[in-house]
């Protein structure tokens, strides 16, 4: 029966489409498949539900998927679409690329060891293809998960998702440009709950919101030692972070002016949370409150 699953949904692939307002809907059960969606134009959704099997699964399901929408990051211009991707089981990928605005991108996931990526990138145009206004949602379950979440303009992971923000790094920010508007108004929303979780948000222009909620589950004896990460740069960003949980680490980096940043971290067995903060510019407000109860 498992080679008859594999056989059927091993690789699908849904052509791109030339027109706008079209639906794609994908569906696979199985290890080891792929699904990839490309959307060029305004008002496409798409959906990607890829479930391994039940029962004595296998270590590794090793499940893809992949939804362009504007086909290439900075190549085709991709306005007003939505993207939705579901994934059950373990060491699944999720990749997500919109280009432009108003673009809306949801992924969740289930399970350990599973890499989530949306990159709402705003390619180069007039003005008014550049106004930002994406929104990310990523949700994850499970233990040894990382999301990472770009928004703004092309270029703008810097530092590198995996990297620690210090404050060796300070000397090198006169070199990166800051964009203003018209780039900005995103939204990133990233919410884990388990242990060994990586959050990553880079978002540049102005304007931006990024929020982290990372919960450790109750009654767990190991350090948690999950790590949220914020890298805004440009005017008016604002960041928050929410840790629950034992021996969490938050890192924040925000270049510009007026950011904010506020960080929570609850630790039921007492102390050993870590947090470092880092801004480069004028007026701007970092908050952190850390409760050992």
């Amino acid at each position: 029966m498992k080679k008859v699953i594999l056989s059927i949904s091993a690789m699908l692939f849904v052509g791109f489409a030339a027109v706008a307002q079209n639906t794609s809907n994908v569906g696979q059960i199985g290890n080891g498949n792929n699904g990839i969606v490309g959307q060029n134009g305004t008002l496409n959704s798409s959906k990607i539900t890829q479930v391994s099997p039940g029962g004595a699964a296998p270590a590794s399901d090793g499940n893809k998927s992949e939804v362009y929408q504007g086909i290439q990051p900075g190549l085709y211009a991709a306005v007003s679409n939505k993207a939705e991707v579901d994934q059950n089981g373990k060491k699944n990928v999720a990749f997500v690329s919109q280009s432009n605005k108003n673009n809306q991108a949801y992924q969740t996931q289930k399970g350990n060891e599973n890499d989530a990526t949306i990159w709402q990138d705003q390619i180069a145009g007039p003005a008014s293809a550049l106004n930002g206004g994406d929104k990310a949602w990523q949700t994850q379950t499970g233990n040894k998960n990382k999301a990472t979440v770009d928004q703004g303009t092309t270029g703008n992971e810097y530092p590198a998702p995996g990297g620690v923000f210090t404050a060796s790094q300070l000397t090198a920010l006169g070199s990166v440009s800051i964009p203003f508007a018209p780039n900005g108004g995103n939204e990133a929303t990233q919410t884990q709950t388990g242990d060994y979780n990586l959050a990553y948000a880079s978002q540049g222009g102005t304007g931006n919101k990024s929020w982290q909620t990372q919960t450790s589950p109750a009654g767990t004896t190991d350090p948690a030692k999950n790590i949220s990460r914020h890298f805004q740069y440009g005017d008016g960003n604002e960041s928050k972070t929410v840790q629950n949980g034992i021996r969490n680490i938050e890192n924040t980096l925000q270049i510009g002016n007026l950011n904010t940043s506020d960080v929570k971290q609850t630790n039921a067995a007492g102390a050993g949370n870590q947090q470092v903060g880092f801004s480069f510019g004028n007026s701007n407000h970092i908050t952190v409150t850390q409760t050992g109860l």
